[in-house]
């Protein structure tokens, strides 16, 4: 069972306030995905690590990632996309050999449980697609473009994603394929693969697990950088 991640970090980062790649930002004087990175390094279930970086950024990274830090699993650092999805999709012309499962990370979620990361992988043994999620844990409103709301959602069924989320190789495959013939863009790669009429299966996230896209996100998560030493 050969296990590759896919781990996109291309983002430039413009809701920080400035052109720095997000995943450059300093966390503890570490850069943000050094420390994303360090958690796919340790999990034991996953042969290959692919990050995806800006362009202008791989001969930065190959130093920092595979120089510095002696990732052994991160055989290659890769160019990323415009958008995230075209990231994930030249991450996947990008492996090599056979591959079972195809585990995708964004890079700017540093605090990704190591528990969690092995647990996606094993339910997919079990599932062809799983995603890491929330449950919806507040009210839930629909608001107008004027900000007028306009009803209460049921929250009962509704849960917020996160990643990791794991796929068969052959499936994320095709559902990457079919939406690039249809330009079709998702907001995660689980959404690519609904379309195809594929059950996506859901398991409980961590609140520790949440996405840093803001001045506010970085100031939390130096925090618990050190709430968790």
């Amino acid at each position: 069972m050969r296990v590759v991640a896919l781990v996109p970090a291309a983002g430039r980062g413009r809701r920080m306030g400035g052109e720095t790649s997000k995943a450059s930002l300093l966390l503890g004087g570490i850069p943000l995905l050094t420390h994303t990175l360090q958690k796919f390094a340790a999990c034991p279930q996953i042969d290959e690590i692919l990050p995806l970086v800006p362009p202008g950024e791989v001969p930065f990274w190959t130093d920092e990632i595979i120089r510095r830090h002696g990732f052994t699993k991160v055989l290659k650092i890769l160019p990323g996309g415009l958008e995230r999805q075209d990231s994930v999709g030249a991450g996947l012309k990008a492996i090599e050999g056979n591959a079972d499962l195809v585990i995708v990370h964004d890079g700017a979620r540093p605090f990704v449980p190591l528990p969690l990361i092995e647990r996606t992988i094993s339910e997919t043994h079990r599932w062809k697609a799983v995603v890491a999620a929330l449950p919806a844990g507040e009210t839930l409103k629909e608001v107008s473009p004027e900000k007028e709301v306009l009803r209460t959602v049921d929250r009962e069924r509704l849960w917020i994603i996160q990643t990791p989320q794991c796929f068969e190789y052959s499936l994320i495959v095709k559902a990457h394929e079919q939406a690039g013939e249809e330009r079709f863009y998702g907001t995660d790669d689980a959404a690519l693969v609904e379309r195809l009429g594929i059950p996506v299966r859901v398991i409980e996230g961590s609140r520790l697990n949440f996405k840093i896209t803001t001045p506010d996100d970085l100031i939390l998560g130096e925090a618990l950088l050190k709430y968790l030493k």
